[in-house]
Order: C-alpha cells, then structure tokens, then sequence
C-alpha cells in the first residue's frame, strides 16, 4: 500500500534487549554483522581533504525485521565478489549473512521480503539467496541499475540482482502500520531509507544517505553521489526524524 504521509505511526509498546526491539512480540529488530571492508574514508564523508587516501573498516550491517507476517531483510550486504573485484577490496568476514541469520533461528527459505536501500554491491550482494522473497526498490534505482554512469559503474553488478523477483515502487510506501520505506535520493537515483515505527521510539535505517554517524550528526553528505543537493535534502529529512538512527557502515554501532 501506498503511503501519503511522510511517517506513519504505530502504538506498540517497545521494550529493548541487547540488538533487538521488540514490540508485544509482534515486530522484533535486530542488526545483523556480516564482516567489515577497507575503503578510502572520502567515500563516506564528502569534502574532508584529510579523509581522502585514509583507510576506513568499513562495517556490513544488514537489518532484520520479524513481523506477525513477514520476515523481512533490510539491504543484504556484499556476498562473495567475482574475481575481478577481489583485489580491490579487503574485506574481514566475520561470519556469512546465512550463518549471521542461523544464529537468530531464520533460513533462507524464510526470508519473505527485502527492502534494497539502493542496488551497490554492498547493499544487494545477497539477495540471490533468499528464494521466497520478493524485493522492493525504487523503480529509478532499478533502471539507473542496469545503466549506470561511468562513475558509478563499478558499484553495480548485474548478476547480484539481474532477473530477481522486484517489486519496483515511486517514492514513499507503507509496507504496513509498522514498517516504512521512505524515498531518499542522491547517493543514488533511487535511493531509499527504511523506518520501524514504534510507540516510544522509531527506528531509522539510513542506507547510504548517512553511512556513518558523523555524517548525520554534523551534516556532512556521503563522498559518494549522484546527485549532491538532493542527498543533502534527503539528509535533512532524516535528521528531522526522531529514533534510532542506524547506519550501515559505522563500524561503532554494532548494537542497537
């Protein structure tokens, strides 16, 4: 169902436990690890001239949301690279997605829905892994996807998400009472960002937009764009969200 209002509210109680929300056992959040990459600190924070040539561990942190109907993955993490890309990056792989959900008692086969931030490969390199689930991204990143500029070619590849089941959307879109995508664009063309709706608290799951807490905090758009203005509004809009802000590569929030 579509969304005509920015946020929607639930009115469940919350209550935390370690990495987890739970709310009247019925919605249940927990921030998964898959391992840490290096990449220069400039991809992450734009402008800084002493980021640029230092070393990042980048962290992998995919969300997973458990709901009365759904088991539902937010972004899916990097998954083995082709060869070609292997030298590239050091990557410290903790444990694989597929263990990092056995641990919290889910299969494969049990995953019914990912929500893609945006399609890079170290947001969607999963998601062939989960043959049950259909997946929800914004139509525009979906083209860009398949017809990248030269800039940002490298980012995408084809085979982590070419012939999947996607459920292509435009803009906002409320997934239920509890669980909201919100259009943020400009890391990407369609870029998007996941809220949990809760009594006392949300939780936002920023994606690329704020990779790292500083870049909320102090309002430093990510290295990385497509479109400069338009990820500095979408920036705004997630600051004027109040909650838990998670964000996917900081390697210092681990828990929520």
């Amino acid at each position: 169902m579509k969304s005509n209002i920015p946020i929607m509210r639930a009115h469940w109680p919350v209550r935390e436990s370690g990495g987890e929300m739970m709310e009247n056992e019925q919605v249940r959040v927990t921030l998964l690890l898959e391992g840490f990459f290096t990449l220069d600190l400039g991809f992450l924070v734009y402008g800084k001239a002493p980021y640029y040539g230092k070393k990042y561990q980048a962290a992998l942190k995919p969300l997973l949301i458990r709901t009365e109907s759904d088991v539902i993955l937010v972004d899916s993490g990097m998954g083995e690279l082709p060869e070609s890309y292997r030298k590239h990056y050091e990557i410290d792989r903790r444990q694989t997605l597929t263990e990092a959900l056995h641990r919290e008692g889910i299969n494969r086969e049990d995953v019914s829905l990912i929500i893609n931030t945006h399609l890079h490969m170290d947001h969607a390199g999963n998601n062939r892994l989960f043959p049950n689930a259909k997946t929800y991204v914004q139509k525009d990143e979906l083209e860009y996807a398949y017809n990248p500029h030269r800039f940002m070619q490298a980012a995408y590849i084809e085979e982590f998400f070419d012939g999947l089941d996607f459920i292509t959307i435009r803009g906002n879109y409320g997934i239920s009472d509890a669980v909201e995508i919100i259009s943020t664009p400009g890391h990407t063309p369609g870029h998007q960002s996941v809220v949990v709706h809760g009594d006392r608290t949300d939780y936002i799951y920023c994606g690329d937009i704020a990779p790292l807490r500083e870049n909320l905090e102090k309002r430093n758009i990510v290295g990385v764009l497509f479109n400069p203005v338009e990820a500095l509004e979408s920036l705004d809009l997630l600051r004027s969200l109040k909650g838990v802000h998670i964000f996917p590569h900081d390697n210092e929030q681990l828990q929520l």
